[in-house]
């Protein structure tokens, strides 16, 4: 029996919703044609319906499987599907045709019940049998292959999702690395003692990279403390011409963050501008129900250009985990990337 409903596709809750039909059928049928009470709910026609109902899900399985031979699952779309129900009906009227034909023929009562009007009848009543039990059945399978089918999306689209944030992440992780140790090298030139702390410092940064590595998402809070040492060993380079302010009206504790993405854009407003220790860059994080990241312009004067693919690559990672892009604002004076919040409870 487990092996015909796997074939059939169907559950047990299918079988007794089927046989529960066929008895109302023949129920409605007999109070109809006013029988006795007594034999109202006989269960002789009802089973005689449900194996007809069952013979008719046979013939769909048997029409789909041989139609869909060179696929793995049958299509998707409205088309196909009135093609199996098409086919599997002029089956069905075949076979029980060819098999009333040799019933009639064996009883030699074939002129009797093989006749134009019968058959005319009959085949009517077949019709009505197939469109009911036949659409629900393939009504079933639709919908049972549907959810299978978003299913599959769902689990390749995260994967690929996943994947695309770890080429995403891929791609910061050297920019940080690069930028640091070009950092690194102006000190040791300068100041030997200054770069050693520099450089035990940029360990502990770059363990907490590892650390994220694999990670989507981290506290807001940790990506926090992480720019506050980052911009500090900055700070060991350029003293004083760099002024950072964290103001927070939120509640950290549920806030995630994709990681360096605070540390990217205060690398940005450094790398883009020139600040000095009497006219210094001021940079501003403000957290309320999303997070802004607003520095001063004081542009360079041998401003290199960039592509911005570091910003391209943090936009795509917050349309990927969050489905809300950044937002940049520019004036002649100022400088704002406005990041969504990505809350703990939504994103679970």
């Amino acid at each position: 029996m487990k092996k015909l409903l796997n074939y059939l596709q169907i559950s047990p809750g299918f079988i007794f919703f089927i046989f529960l039909m066929s008895y109302l059928l023949v129920v409605e049928s007999r109070v109809r044609a006013d029988d006795k009470l007594a034999e109202v709910f006989l269960p002789d026609a009802p089973i005689a319906q449900f194996l007809a109902a069952l013979f008719i899900i046979f013939i769909i399985r048997i029409s789909i499987n041989y139609l869909e031979r060179n696929h793995d699952a049958p299509r998707l779309n409205f088309k196909s599907y009135l093609k199996y129900f098409g086919v599997s009906f002029l089956v069905y009227l075949a076979i029980s045709n060819f098999l009333t034909f040799i019933v009639a023929l064996l009883f030699e009562t074939v002129s009797r019940n093989f006749n134009n009007y019968t058959i005319t009848v009959n085949n009517i009543s077949r019709g009505v049998q197939f469109i009911m039990f036949g659409s629900i059945y393939l009504a079933t399978l639709y919908s049972r292959e549907n959810t299978e089918y978003k299913l599959k999306i769902d689990k390749y689209s995260q994967a690929l999702d996943h994947n695309r944030i770890k080429n995403l992440k891929a791609q910061l992780n050297p920019h940080f690395l690069f930028n640091s140790l070009n950092t690194l090298d102006q000190l040791i030139e300068e100041d030997k003692e200054e770069a050693s702390n520099f450089l035990n410092r940029f360990a502990d940064l770059y363990r907490y990279s590892l650390e994220t590595l694999e990670k989507d998402l981290i506290h807001l809070e940790e990506e926090l403390n992480f720019v506050k040492d980052y911009f500090e060993i900055l700070n060991m380079k350029y003293v004083n011409c760099y002024k950072m302010n964290i103001i927070t009206n939120n509640n950290l504790e549920n806030s995630l963050i994709p990681p360096f993405a605070l540390q990217l854009l205060v690398e940005n407003a450094i790398q883009h501008n020139l600040g000095t220790d009497t006219d210094p860059v001021k940079i501003i994080i403000r957290i309320s129900d999303k997070i802004s990241v607003l520095n001063t312009r004081v542009m360079k004067l041998n401003n290199k250009s960039t592509n911005g693919r570091a910003l391209k690559n943090l936009s795509a990672q917050f349309k990927l985990l969050s489905g809300n892009d950044i937002q940049i604002k520019e004036t002649s004076d100022s400088y704002e990337v406005i990041l969504p919040l990505i809350n703990l409870e939504t994103n679970a």
